[in-house]
């Protein structure tokens, strides 16, 4: 039986690791270390702890001068030399961001911006983000409100172009199919013309109705946030009453004659359609997939995706509460069966942008121009964003499609699309760009550098050793070293004829002794060449496995 249960005791290294990485884009080995002690309800309470952002304004010039306002969009160009510069900067403030947050905070984001998807159109990317980096912890209600209202929004979904003589249904159908209830089975009976069971082609007409008129404005504020949004223009937004089917209660809306009147209409839909418990379902689901697994079978229905729904319906749809619930629970876990055919650890692929993020932090790295704002948010875009998640199956600025990204979105595989045959070297390499500081495929400068020997005598060796040749201690223990290696690196321990591959990558044939007087050697002398040549074949090796791909 699947169980949300807390979990009692100290999680110890291995499940502190799986909680920082479902949990979290930085996962640093002293984290890991320091989560190995807490119980799960202690190590929750602190992945709910929010620092505050490094760049609060968001990407900065080269002076320090933000690129952006919250407050208006009148300086955004459209796709023009600087337009550019901005995107560019724009993405970096959200990947620098992402590596250095200790918090689920802007995983969280990412799984919203997963939901409610857009893709760069000519403004309004930064408040977007601003707008998900606001309400992320808030009742969900309010967000879906204020993202109906989006710039970025109503001009990726056309509902700028919604008008009451002249409708378009795009927004209003992937609200419902795509965003919030989601499309239920179609049921057959031509009594029943379009009834996707959660919902039918005349809630979605409806639906158009409640959302025309709402236009694009570069400097109308939401009071509540400060950020710049659209605005109704009462002229073309159909005043009349809408009434929904069935699937809603048979509900009447009445239409807002005034620009507050529509905000507040748009508000009794949202509030309509979340108060369904099917529309719980949905997001519960959605939680479970990003953050435990990409299986959801008639178990996990019945005693996590159900239990869970209810209780977010009930609690003002507060999402961020039912993930923290999910992650202290025994399930999450995976220690409420004795199966290994669920295995929740080291289930999921990590997405190029996790890839990006994770192995920063696991390598325990530091982004060598974190203070230098042109080279932070600017020069190091092609190599980080664009040679390492583009790359990788990952555009920054949005899925290709409205559906979102594969790895999130299509099942049965979900995750598993990240892993496709034309990117296998793309992903089989991102180690190397690590250990260089060089990306792999162009040598340009990467500001992300592994140092193997001060990882090595930080977190594996022991002061007490060497030890002797029978009995090493530490980083002169060719098995403990690698075993350690792997404990930081990758979510599940090899065992077999897998972990004496890693070991022979770090020995090269030969015997564990010979690794004793090497690593004695440069504890001696200083010099790393000789430790540092095998260290390195075992971490190409790593880094390159189909371990490494996994959390």
């Amino acid at each position: 039986m699947a169980s949300l249960n807390i979990r009692s005791g100290v999680l110890g290294r291995r499940l502190a690791a799986h909680l920082l990485r479902r949990a979290t884009y930085c996962v640093t080995p002293a984290r890991i270390d320091y989560f190995a002690t807490l119980t799960a309800a202690q190590a929750v309470v602190e992945l709910f702890t929010v620092p505050p952002l490094q760049f609060p304004d968001g990407p900065v010039t080269p002076d320090g001068t933000p690129y952006y306002s919250i407050s208006s969009a009148l300086h955004e160009p459209g796709y023009s030399a600087s337009s550019v510069i901005q995107t560019r900067a724009l993405t970096m403030w959200r990947v620098h961001e992402s590596i250095m947050d200790t918090s689920v905070k802007w995983k969280f984001m990412n799984m919203i911006s997963s939901i409610f998807t857009t893709k760069r159109t000519l403004t309004g990317d930064y408040h977007y983000w601003r707008l998900i980096e606001q309400f992320w912890g808030s009742n969900f209600v309010y967000l879906a409100h204020r993202m109906t209202f989006d710039n970025q929004t109503l001009r990726f979904l056309n509902n700028n172009q919604n008008n009451k003589n002249s409708p378009n249904e795009n927004y209003a159908r992937e609200f419902l199919e795509l965003f919030t209830i989601l499309k239920g089975d179609l049921i057959d009976d031509p009594n029943s013309a379009g009834n996707y069971t959660n919902y039918t082609e005349e809630d979605i007409s409806q639906a158009a109705r409640v959302f025309s008129g709402i236009k694009n404005s570069f400097t109308n504020l939401d009071a509540a946030s400060g950020i710049v949004c659209g605005l109704a223009n009462m002229a073309v937004h159909d005043t009349g009453d809408k009434t929904f089917s069935a699937a809603f209660g048979n509900q009447t809306i009445t239409g807002g004659t005034t620009e507050n009147g529509v905000r507040n209409e748009v508000l009794a839909f949202v509030n309509m359609v979340f108060d369904q418990l099917e529309t719980s379902r949905a997001y519960v689901r959605r939680l479970y997939r990003y953050f435990v697994s990409n299986h959801i079978d008639q178990e996990i229905e019945t005693d996590i995706i159900e239990p869970l729904a209810i209780s977010m319906k009930n609690g003002s749809f507060i999402l961020k509460n039912a993930l923290r619930t999910l992650l202290r629970s025994e399930h999450f876990y995976d220690v409420d069966d004795s199966s290994n055919s669920d295995d929740i650890i080291g289930s999921k692929i990590k997405s190029p942008y996790e890839l990006m993020c994770t192995t920063a932090n696991l390598l325990d790295t530091q982004n060598t121009n974190a203070a230098d704002n042109q080279k932070l948010f600017y020069d190091d875009f092609i190599s980080v964003a664009y040679e390492h998640i583009w790359r990788t199956g990952l555009d920054t600025r949005g899925p290709l499609t409205v559906e979102g990204y594969p790895g999130f979105t299509d099942g049965p595989g979900y995750s598993r699309n990240w892993f496709t045959n034309n990117l296998l070297y793309e992903r089989f390499t991102y180690g190397i760009s690590f250990r260089r500081g060089k990306a792999r495929n162009t040598n340009r400068d990467f500001p992300y550098k592994v140092d193997l020997i001060a990882f090595v005598e930080t977190y594996i060796d022991d002061a007490a050793g060497p030890g002797t040749p029978a009995a090493p201690v530490g980083a002169a223990d060719a098995y403990f070293l690698v075993d350690q290696l792997l404990s930081y690196l990758v979510p599940e321990q090899p065992t077999g004829n897998r972990l004496t591959y890693f070991r022979r990558k770090l020995l090269g044939g030969l015997s564990p002794v010979n690794w004793y007087f090497t690593w004695s050697e440069y504890l001696t002398t200083g010099d790393p060449q000789a430790a540092l040549a095998g260290l390195e074949k075992l971490y190409d090796a790593i880094t390159s496995s189909l371990e490494f791909q996994t959390f």
